[in-house]
């Protein structure tokens, strides 16, 4: 990351403005991200059990929504929230929202119209679960990208390839999962524990991509 780092800065010094303002918009994503490993690190050394509240996932999504609205108006595209604010998860927030923006940021950089993160309550057996799922309506992923789509260091398309094995690391942090539960157009849904009924959702096995 840090050597990712050295090379943008190199490139906010360009000549050319839009180079200039790519790299510095580049940067805050490499130190968000930076930012949300050295976290992660060091609440790995925690059992993690004390580090989670039950919040409105909705709630904690409003301020990623907020946040990243102005770069989807920039490139002439529409994000949106939508799910029911009463649904709560226990969770660790910051790993919620870390999370949620770096596939918000996916849609951004690699899908096409409008990004929808939804929020839902499914039943998984037996057990109560809220799922968010961020989808939009680009081309998807290719079949040949699905293996590897959360392999750390892997990318396709000249990104960093850090981006959604953090993400999942962040769920699976917190005792959930986050699948790609569609290719065309793409949807990550990643499913959390509901609160007061605490319990972990790994699923046996890997779920094949519809």
């Amino acid at each position: 990351m840090t050597a990712i780092r050295l090379r943008l800065d190199e490139l906010s010094t360009h000549e050319d403005p839009m180079v200039v303002e790519e790299a510095e918009a580049a940067m805050a994503q490499v130190d968000r991200l930076t930012a949300a490993i050295d976290g992660l690190v060091r609440q790995s050394r925690n059992s993690g059990a004390e580090l989670r509240t039950e919040v409105s996932v909705v709630g904690e999504l409003a301020g990623v929504i907020a946040d990243w609205r102005g770069p989807y108006q920039d490139a002439g595209r529409e994000l949106l929230l939508r799910g029911d604010p009463a649904l709560r998860s226990s969770v660790t927030a910051s790993r919620l929202r870390e999370a949620v923006a770096v596939l918000v940021d996916n849609a951004l950089a690699h899908g096409g119209g409008t990004c929808t993160v939804a929020v839902r309550q499914v039943a998984m057996r037996g057990d109560s679960t809220v799922c968010v799922e961020v989808s939009d309506e680009g081309e998807g992923v290719s079949d040949d990208l699905v293996p590897h789509i959360f392999e750390r260091g892997f990318s396709g398309r000249g990104s960093t390839g850090v981006g959604l094995a953090l993400a999942r690391a962040l769920a699976e942090a917190d005792g959930g999962r986050l699948e790609l539960q569609r290719r065309r157009p793409a949807l990550f849904a990643m499913f959390l524990g509901a609160a007061r009924d605490w319990t972990s959702v790994y699923l046996d096995g890997v779920r094949e991509p519809r």
